[in-house]
Formats: C-alpha cells, sequence, structure tokens
C-alpha cells in the first residue's frame, strides 16, 4: 500500500504478500486491515481498497527503522564473540581505542563520586591480588567505571557489549595470565587513576593505552606454544 497511491484490497495485498514469503488468506488480511483502520494506520475508500494515511507512513517508516537497529545489534554482538586468536587480539585492538578515549574524558568530567567509586575498586582489586584470588571480575570492572566516568553514553555501551563478551568467556589461559600479572595490572589500574584525578587527560589516555598493549602482549606471550592462530581447544576467551 506504501508502494502506490491507489486504493489497495485484499486480494492485490494477498498476492504482494506472497511475492515477499507471507502467506494469509484474505480473511486474515481483511481482520488485520481492520485492526490498521481503527489506529488510524489505514483508510477504506469505498469498496476500491484501502490506502495508507499518513499516519500509517509514520509508523511502518519507525518499524522498519527499529529492526534495521536490531539487525546491526545483533552484527555488532556477533563481531564481539572471537572465534580465533587473531580475532581476540583485534577485539582488544577495537577495546584499547575506546577505552584510551574513556580514560582520557574521565580525566576531564569524573567526578568526586566517580573518583571515590574509582578508589574503591582499586582496594578491592588489591585485596584479591594479595589473596591470590583471580581478579578478573573486579578488573573488568574497573575499566566498566572509568567508562561511566567518561560522561559518553556511545562509548559506555560499546565497552559494555565488549567487557561482557570478556566476562563470559572465562578462558583458562586469560585466568594464568591475570593471576601471575594481577599485581602489574593494578599498579597500571593506579597510575590511570592518579591521572584521572590530576585531570591529566593525555598522560590518562596514554596510560590506558600501555596498559591493554600490556595485556595483548600477555596473551600473544601465552599463546606462542600454540601452532596457528585457531582458538586454542581450552580457551572459551579472555579475560582481564
Amino acid at each position: 500500500m506504501k508502494q502506490t497511491d491507489e486504493p489497495v484490497g485484499s486480494w492485490v495485498l494477498k498476492v504482494m504478500l506472497g511475492l515477499k514469503g507471507v502467506e494469509l488468506s484474505t480473511a486474515t488480511i481483511g481482520r488485520l486491515l481492520k485492526e490498521l483502520d481503527a489506529k488510524g494506520f489505514t483508510k477504506l475508500v469505498g469498496a476500491q481498497g484501502r490506502v495508507i494515511t499518513s499516519e500509517g507512513i509514520h509508523y511502518a517508516k519507525f518499524q522498519s527503522e527499529r529492526i534495521e537497529r536490531e539487525r546491526l545489534q545483533a552484527r555488532l554482538m556477533m563481531a564481539a564473540i572471537p572465534q580465533s586468536l587473531d580475532e581476540l587480539i583485534d577485539l582488544l585492538h577495537a577495546r584499547k581505542a575506546l577505552e584510551c578515549e574513556t580514560a582520557r574524558l574521565a580525566a576531564l568530567r569524573a567526578n568526586k563520586k566517580d573518583i571515590e567509586e574509582l578508589e574503591v575498586s582499586l582496594k578491592k582489586h588489591e585485596e584479591v591480588v594479595k589473596g591470590k584470588i583471580d581478579p578478573t571480575d573486579i578488573a573488568l570492572d574497573f575499566h566498566i567505571k572509568v567508562a561511566k566516568a567518561s560522561y559518553n553514553r556511545f562509548l559506555i555501551a560499546s565497552l559494555d557489549i565488549l567487557i561482557y563478551e570478556e566476562l563470559k568467556l572465562e578462558s583458562q589461559i586469560a585466568q594464568l595470565i591475570t593471576r601471575e600479572r594481577g599485581e602489574e595490572y593494578l599498579l597500571q589500574h593506579i597510575s590511570i587513576v592518579d591521572a584521572i584525578k590530576q585531570k591529566n587527560a593525555q598522560e590518562a589516555e596514554r596510560l590506558m593505552g600501555v596498559h591493554i598493549e600490556t595485556l595483548i602482549g600477555a596473551i600473544k606471550e601465552q599463546a606462542e606454544g600454540y601452532e596457528g592462530t585457531q582458538m586454542i581447544p581450552f580457551m572459551n576467551g579472555i579475560d582481564e
């Protein structure tokens, strides 16, 4: 109906829907059209059929855009799940680009409450490192808090997806890295927070870049003993 200004009847719509792979009876189409009439999306024009109203055009456009957004979101979610070591490294490089910017913005925008939450995160990180407990969750929580302190909702949403996937993966190789180098990562987190507290945006950005590169280097180092770049058999993913 949107494709023509002429009134369209149930039989014509049945054929048009059939061409799209949607099989409905004329009776069902008639009932649906009456519902659209009631909502003001279509209007009956005598015995000729129906035309779509301006409200109907607006609604159809809104629904088309919603479906397209959902399709793009699904593609992004799938792309965030690495299928090989190379893809895992690519994911971390993407995360580095995002996190350098969130650290920079956090240094410019973080308020007193944000700083307090970052310091609480550091204290918890220190406790798990001293207790030789896997620091994965608390380390990633630190990155989430830095992102939130940036007050850039687009960066926050993007990192939420990447970090969510990393939390689900919990790979044996990454747990080994975090246990062995947990203290080093903690010290790097502390230096990032210091730069944020001093509102030194350039230094916060630089230190975050160094931190993520350290993680990437550690993963590459651990993976050197394995042939090829296919996902390591026991490697279901990565955490920090």
